[in-house]
């Protein structure tokens, strides 16, 4: 496995204000790079159970962060982020942030493993997808992370780990910021204003996942052509209507017609990768994501038939969203890691009466889906904080598939069952 490693060199990032401010010692983007594919991703069977538990959380938080608009999230970016973050907490804090992420009783070393796992197999699985795990912890210069912390996020994560002062949010949030764009290959070029930095900020741990790739197919028979869509009606949730281009084809797609719901799945280039596009029999997606709470992924994309041309239509779109997932996290049982009283003893070197928390985690999103195929981007943010302690706190069968109203999508990997990103398309 090589690591690619992109050079430091003096790099110009927008601030707010229309502000320019020279980045000399920008934070390394460090991630493996396959040098051969491989057939498919190799967990074992107690990591299997990690997938299907990490997906069973993704439509639980899909569920929660929906809010009957368009939506973007990376379930897997957040997992990084969270994991990484894990590795500095103990007790009650290291147990809930581990039990959300589906890890149970096995602890922070398997989850360790397992995350290692698939930021070196998940991109070699494809060579015809560009696939980018990156991940960086920038930490405040007066809090000196501890030598076992550093070693395990670089050795499990290939985590750049840097500390600055963070006297100058404008130059903060510049360096986080240009990091994010480099790490997205420009896609996500902004997450943070320096209005959002805490001035009791002490490290900012870091994920980006990049995804682009294109429909299978061949330059001669592409899945869709290049005018391949064209304006339709799309049926909003409360029934109105609104004009918007459709790409249309008929193609041997995997399908299957559920209880409640039907799903294709189209595939990218090398057929590894899948975008599921999953269509509610109705025009509310709500109980289908009720629904998908409930079911094993496996179960949702297993049996699927490919009997049938399938006449597909679903529109063109793009979706970018930024996200505060403290309130949700909360809800779904991560509480001790927010509160003044949470363990990260194992992060940050003893500072006699200082404690640490989580005070923000925040996730920017984009996706762009075209004729051409998909592009998508994530960066998710964990602020750390800390304070000096008051206290702890035959004939061709065909089908019509036509997602000409709200739909749910996902974005995975076949071999492994990873959900990549995922979100509904309400047409609003």
């Amino acid at each position: 496995m090589k690591k690619l490693l992109i050079p430091l060199i003096g790099l110009m990032a927008l601030v707010s204000c229309n502000k320019q401010i020279m980045i000399k010692d920008p934070i390394t983007v460090e991630t493996p790079t396959p040098s051969e594919q491989i057939t498919k991703v190799s967990l074992t069977e107690t990591q299997k159970g990690y997938m299907k538990a990490g997906n069973a959380m993704a439509f639980r938080f899909l569920d929660k962060m929906y809010e009957g608009n368009n939506l973007i999230v990376s379930p897997l970016s957040l997992q990084y982020a969270l994991a990484m973050t894990a590795n500095g907490a103990s007790g009650e804090t290291l147990q809930e942030i581990v039990d959300f992420l589906g890890y149970g009783e096995d602890g922070i070393d398997a989850l360790n493993a397992y995350c290692k796992k698939l930021i070196e197999e998940l991109p070699a699985v494809d060579l015809n997808v560009s696939l980018k795990l990156t991940d960086a912890i920038l930490a405040n210069d007066q809090f000196s992370l501890l030598p076992a912390f550093k070693e395990t996020v670089q050795s499990n994560y290939y985590a750049a780990v840097e500390s600055m002062p963070f006297t100058n949010p404008d130059y903060t949030a510049a360096r986080i910021n240009e990091w994010a764009s480099r790490s997205t290959n420009g896609f996500i070029d902004k997450v943070l204003e320096p209005s959002e930095l805490s001035p009791d900020a002490v490290a900012y741990i870091m994920n980006a996942l990049y995804f682009k790739a294109k429909w299978a197919g061949s330059d001669y028979d592409p899945m869709f052509r290049e005018h391949s869509a064209w304006e339709e009606e799309f049926t909003l949730t409360d029934g109105t209507k609104k004009k918007m281009d459709m790409l249309h084809t008929v193609e041997y797609f995997r399908y299957a017609v559920r209880d409640g719901y039907k799903l294709v799945a189209l595939p990218y280039a090398g057929g590894k990768y899948y975008m599921y596009i999953l269509l509610p029999d109705g025009n509310d997606v709500k109980p289908l994501l009720e629904k998908l709470k409930a079911t094993p992924w496996s179960e949702v994309t297993g049996g699927l038939l490919d009997d049938a041309e399938v006449h597909l239509k679903f529109p063109k779109f793009s979706i970018e969203n930024k996200l505060y997932l403290r309130e949700a996290l909360e809800a779904m049982g991560v509480r001790k890691a927010f509160d003044r009283g949470a363990d990260f003893d194992r992060m940050f070197e003893p500072k006699p009466g200082w404690y640490y928390w989580i005070e923000k985690v925040i996730q920017k999103a984009k996706i762009n889906v075209t004729e051409w195929g998909t592009e998508a981007a994530a960066v998710t943010i964990v602020e750390m904080v800390g304070e000096a302690a008051m206290g702890p706190g035959k004939e061709p069968k065909r089908i019509d598939f036509f997602a000409d109203h709200p739909f749910v999508y996902v974005i995975g990997e076949s071999t492994s069952g990873a959900i990549l990103f995922e979100g509904v398309y309400t047409g609003k």
